[in-house]
């Protein structure tokens, strides 16, 4: 999913709470993608991305990748969580953003992506092969169900 989205998202799921944690959570819901690719400064690949093209495996580098398996890991957040749950209980609650992210991801991001969410990282590369996020008929219908979840949560 597109960080907007993900913002959207992240922002409806945590609806019911203040302002001022909302803000955190939102923020905690796009971090893994501006972590995970904050190493790209290539101006090619960012012209690409922006017109759905695929830019070429050559212009992401290879800690970017190595950044990315992190911050998209559900073993590394679960391990994040358990240590927030124990020493900071109120964070525990907005790093769910970051899980939300990663769960959202696993179904939007198909093989043939330039970075599949590898779920189960530092254990294996493995990732499930889901829809593709920038497909225009996925974005299309993402965006159309944000607006009525909207239109219906916030009347």
């Amino acid at each position: 999913m597109d960080i907007i989205a993900h913002a959207l998202l992240t922002n409806l799921v945590f609806k019911d709470l203040p302002w001022q944690e909302r803000r955190f959570a939102v923020l905690f819901g796009v971090l893994p993608d501006l972590i995970g690719l904050c190493g790209i400064y290539n101006n090619k690949f960012f012209r690409k991305r922006l017109f759905f093209k695929k830019p070429p495996a050559t212009l992401v580098p290879a800690y970017v990748k190595m950044i990315y398996a992190v911050v998209h890991s559900l073993p590394v957040w679960l391990t994040v969580f358990l240590a927030l749950r124990v020493w900071a209980p109120d964070w525990s609650i907005l790093w769910c953003a970051w899980g939300l992210h990663i769960l959202v991801d696993i179904f939007t991001h198909s093989d043939d992506s330039m970075m599949a969410a590898p779920i189960f990282w530092p254990f294996t590369n493995y990732s499930f092969n889901g829809m593709k996020w920038s497909n225009k008929w996925f974005l299309l219908f993402n965006y159309c169900l944000l607006l009525f979840l909207y239109l219906f949560f916030y009347p």
